[in-house]
């Protein structure tokens, strides 16, 4: 059977799917009770939000930290208004209050500053309310040299479908034209809405746009009040060179 991409024949889009297969681990933002406190120059105490939105990943006990600097860790974060960088911390949890917690190899720290890059190059301080500009909920995190980066969640794939059904609808739908903007076959259906089959001349048409594309009609069947067209058709021969 014929293979081709998927289309969505009501929009004209490519579908995509993703790929993404990594199971999702606990995201929260922190309150400040969760948080220690800093101090500036002026010696007036800040509390961390003050400074940076906090936030931490609980990931199960047998989850390999390797996995974090290699295809990362995906999460789902819910969308905040709040424009400040962001710090996040990994915890590895044992149940009973027992939590192991992912150190910052570059300073022994828990927190780790989160960033995106530019055009894959260049890093970027990603802040909380632009985390929207990424994806709008799914995440991947990843470690790297003390810093943490985000990226969509989202492996976008086109999708390979049998082909013949959507061969049809598309042959139907299109209006030939001598513009390289469109195609130059099709039966242009819209043109007949509320036509006859017998005297429009669709019933000619409906035969030598399919029998170019190697398909036979058996029977056809036109409703003109709702405007639906029933085919029965023969692939047999578009799939034998398959």
């Amino acid at each position: 059977m014929r293979k081709d991409i998927q289309i969505n024949t009501t929009t004209g889009d490519i579908v995509f799917k993703n790929r993404n297969t990594l199971n999702k681990q606990l995201f929260k933002w922190l309150s400040e009770s969760d948080l220690f406190i800093t101090a500036q120059i002026s010696f007036k105490w800040l509390s961390e939000s003050d400074l940076f939105i906090t936030a931490q990943i609980s990931l199960p006990s047998n989850f390999d930290v390797n996995q974090l600097y290699t295809i990362g860790v995906n999460i789902e974060i819910p969308y905040t208004p709040i424009y400040k960088p962001i710090k996040i911390r990994i915890i590895r949890d044992f149940g009973g209050g027992n939590v192991r917690v992912v150190i910052n190899p570059t300073n022994n720290s828990e927190w780790f500053e989160v960033y995106t890059k530019l055009f894959g190059a260049q890093d970027k301080v990603l802040y909380a309310s632009q985390l929207i500009m990424v994806n709008q909920d799914n995440y991947l995190l990843q470690l790297n040299e003390g810093n943490a980066y985000l990226w969509s969640g989202i492996m976008s794939d086109m999708v390979n479908i049998n082909a013949n059904i959507q061969n049809r609808n598309l042959l139907l739908q299109c209006i030939p034209s001598n513009n390289y903007r469109y195609p130059t076959s099709g039966v242009g259906l819209i043109k007949y809405l509320h036509a006859n089959l017998s005297h429009s001349g669709l019933a000619e048409k409906l035969q030598t746009e399919f029998k170019d594309d190697k398909v036979e009609i058996i029977n056809a069947a036109f409703n003109s009040y709702s405007g639906d067209l029933e085919l029965d058709l023969d692939f047999s021969e578009a799939d034998a060179g398959v």
